[in-house]
């Protein structure tokens, strides 16, 4: 699958886009042009996190988002 879409309980999509990114991971925050998704998801107003690895992410880098991302969501 080339997309993940996460949220943390307790932080909005957006805190944790502004977070990653000020560790060099670049994400998408919100609803991603798809508000009736979110809505059926549950995951409206705010949205989600979404991550595109693509060809050119090594797995050093998918293990670095996922460390960053446990990070975040147990401090």
């Amino acid at each position: 699958v080339g997309i993940v879409s996460f949220e943390i309980d307790g932080a909005t999509p957006q805190e944790v886009a502004m977070y990653l990114s000020g560790q060099q991971i670049c994400v998408r925050a919100g609803l991603h042009c798809a508000p009736l998704a979110h809505k059926t998801l549950g995951t409206l107003p705010h949205g989600t996190v979404r991550v595109s690895p693509g060809f050119f992410n090594s797995e050093d880098d998918i293990a670095e988002l996922v460390r960053l991302v446990r990070e975040y969501a147990t401090s």
